[in-house]
């Protein structure tokens, strides 16, 4: 009788899993880190910040070189000027901990913190002081005086960070200790500035949880208009260690009211409760081009966990436009244990990209400056185009440059690059990996795998309209169709043509798969569809997976956007004005662009004349209006319309 019953139990589960559970897609960006990027900008400091200037540079400012130093890149990053000493450290007060802001006048503000060397004396105390500059860097006045706590280390202040809001009105976070001479307390307090920082109000209270130590603030204002300040906040019931927690006030109330420990207003930054066990010390948050929001911190997720700070790595994640439902995290520097990479922060460059900015080193070692690129993308387009199929992308116009529209990498170490065409029979995806020892005669070996929820299931099981593909770097294909909540293998198609070509540093992947073998007759131009991308990197003694951050196999709701894009058009290389089919009309003010156009349009997509993709809107009506203020350059806008009828446009913001 128990047999019986295992028995129907067993059926019934399996019926179950038969039963498609369509689910919310996953809408927010990724971060695709490109980890050739990776560099050293100052040989040894700490407490680097990073921000876009208005005449197209980059600045960054560190602890180094024995006070407060800054270099410049004019070329988007790729490389730096030599180090240039804003303010010198006093011999007895070690200056340290900067950040810095380029107000809306144009006006750079480097804020820092005096932190007195032993042994104290009730002259000189910890404090706040800003640098100012009127001529984009080239001389600085000050130091200007914000704040003092008190002389000795146990009750001092730290950690200026920088907010402009739209009044005009300067912020100036700190955590503080100056008021808790008697305990180990610390909240955050915050000066106000009216006159670009020349003067600064008295502190006020900005969060405070009793027994515990509110520390590290960095604040943005969001498009929603509440100010959010990200701290570290050790004292979560049940939890040990700093989280990663931020506190908010809208604009209008601005900070009128201070947050407690059981506010509202008080919030762990994660959405999955899995993210909420591991530390996450010194985080710093910045707000993407497209609204949604960055974080990043200090701690010991994964195969570090447990480890002291001395190992911490960075660690970043992506959540909403509102500041919260932080996820797919990556660990940019990906650092082996032994190394560090701490008092982390984030840049969103002209273009809407990221740097991560982190003091890496050896363990108990001083730190170096170093930085790396990232590319935050909510899904991947291909243009229209018929590649040759032979392992190469040489001579071929891909829908990137050098075919590199994805990248990967930050958990094999491994680069991988990958990029898409099509044209009216196939779909065509490009892949290189960087591995000098691939392996292509065993079991498993190195590959990559490759699956389209070409129907949009969103579904939390394998469904008919899903499919998926192992490239193995032998040359062979597994091809697999989902039905009924299963991936079933079947033998792969010979109309698929596959190259893949296996060099001493590398190797490189190269498919042709015929629409009809994924269920279309043709080019599916107006369908959604989901993209999901999985490197297998083979090694002596084990293997290492890395897929998209947050996307899961059988899941398609968790993969990116797939489209593409119409016929004739090419985001990346057509930067000449097209036929207005639509009779639509462009305009730009002030950063906000408006299109108007006869007919309804359905999607509007906007990328930089570089060839970056920058961003793309589903629209619903004759109008489609967006904010790129802040983001000066030449950009191409492509829209597309309810007839399938589509038309570009050059744009100058300035």
């Amino acid at each position: 009788m128990t047999r019986f019953f295992t028995a129907i139990a067993s059926i019934v589960l399996s019926a179950l899993t038969l039963v498609a559970a369509k689910h919310e897609p996953y809408n927010l960006p990724r971060i695709y880190w490109d980890i050739n990027t990776k560099q050293q900008i100052f040989p040894s400091g700490n407490y680097a910040r990073m921000t876009p200037l208005q005449d197209g540079r980059l600045m960054v400012v560190a602890e180094s070189g024995g006070g407060i130093s800054c270099c410049y890149s004019k070329n988007g990053g790729q490389t730096w000027s030599a180090p240039e000493m804003i303010i010198r450290s006093a011999s007895d007060i070690p200056f340290s901990v900067p950040d810095l802001i380029q107000l809306t006048d144009g006006t750079i503000i480097v804020g820092y913190n005096p932190r007195p060397s032993r042994p104290y004396t009730e002259d000189r105390k910890f404090g706040i002081r800003v640098m100012r500059s009127t001529d984009n860097g080239k001389t600085w006045q000050g130091p200007i005086f914000v704040y003092d706590a008190q002389h000795t280390f146990e009750d001092g202040c730290w950690e200026p960070s920088f907010l402009e809001l739209p009044s005009g009105e300067v912020q100036l976070y700190f955590a503080n200790e100056g008021n808790f001479t008697h305990s180990g307390e610390q909240e955050i307090s915050m000066c106000r500035s009216f006159d670009q920082g020349q003067t600064w109000s008295d502190a006020v209270r900005i969060c405070y949880r009793a027994g515990s130590r509110d520390g590290m603030p960095a604040a943005i204002l969001t498009d929603n208009g509440e100010i959010v300040v990200i701290v570290e906040d050790n004292g979560h019931p049940n939890r040990s260690n700093f989280r990663a927690t931020t506190v908010r006030s809208s604009l209008e109330d601005n900070w009128s009211n201070w947050v407690d420990a059981w506010s509202p207003n008080r919030n762990m930054i994660f959405a999955d409760d899995a993210d909420k066990n591991s530390v996450s010390a010194a985080p710093y948050i910045r707000k993407l081009k497209t609204g949604e929001t960055i974080a990043s911190w200090q701690g010991d997720r994964g195969n570090r966990a447990g480890v002291k700070m001395e190992e911490y790595d960075m660690y970043v994640a992506v959540g909403d436009k509102d500041a919260k439902n932080f996820k797919a995290i990556t660990q940019p520097f990906g650092l082996p244990l032994g190394q560090k990479s701490i008092w982390n922060s984030l840049c969103v460059d002209h273009n809407g990209d990221v740097f991560a900015v982190g003091s890496i080193g050896n363990k108990n070692q001083t730190n170096s400056v170093t930085i790396m690129k990232g590319y935050p993308m909510k899904g991947f387009m291909a243009n229209h185009g018929t590649p040759e199929i032979n392992g190469s992308f040489s001579g071929e116009k891909w829908t990137a440059k050098n075919a590199q529209q994805i990248f990967m990498g930050t958990i094999t170490r491994k680069r991988s690059t990958m990029d898409f065409l099509y044209d009216k029979d196939n779909l065509y995806f490009y892949a290189r990996v960087v591995d000098k020892n691939a392996f292509t005669d065993k079991v498993d070996n190195d590959g990559i795998t490759l699956a389209l929820d070409i129907d949009n299931c969103c579904d939390t099981y394998p469904q008919k309209g899903m499919f998926r593909m192992f490239l193995d770097a032998n040359g062979s294909i597994s091809f697999y169709e989902g039905n009924g909540g299963k991936w079933n293998k079947i033998e792969t198609p010979e109309t698929i043509k596959f190259v893949a070509n296996v060099k001493s540093l590398y190797y490189d992947m190269e498919v042709a798969i015929p629409w009809s073998v994924l269920g279309c007759e043709s080019a599916p131009i107006d369908k959604d569809m989901r993209c999901f991308i999985e490197v297998r990197d083979r090694r002596d003694s084990e293997i290492v997976n890395e897929t998209i951050p947050d996307a899961v196999l059988r899941q398609s709701w968790t993969w990116p956007e797939f489209k593409l894009n119409p016929d004739g058009f090419s985001g990346i290389d057509d930067v000449w004005t097209g036929n207005n089919t639509a009779k639509a009309k462009v305009t730009v003010e002030n950063g906000n662009i408006c299109v108007t156009s006869s007919r309804d349009i359905t999607c509007a997509s906007i990328f930089s004349i570089t060839g970056s993709f920058v961003k793309s809107d589903n629209c619903v009506g004759t109008e489609y209006r967006t904010n790129m203020s802040g983001r000066n350059g030449i950009y191409i806008i492509n829209v597309t319309d309810i007839d399938g009828n589509h038309f570009r446009s050059k744009l100058l913001i300035k």
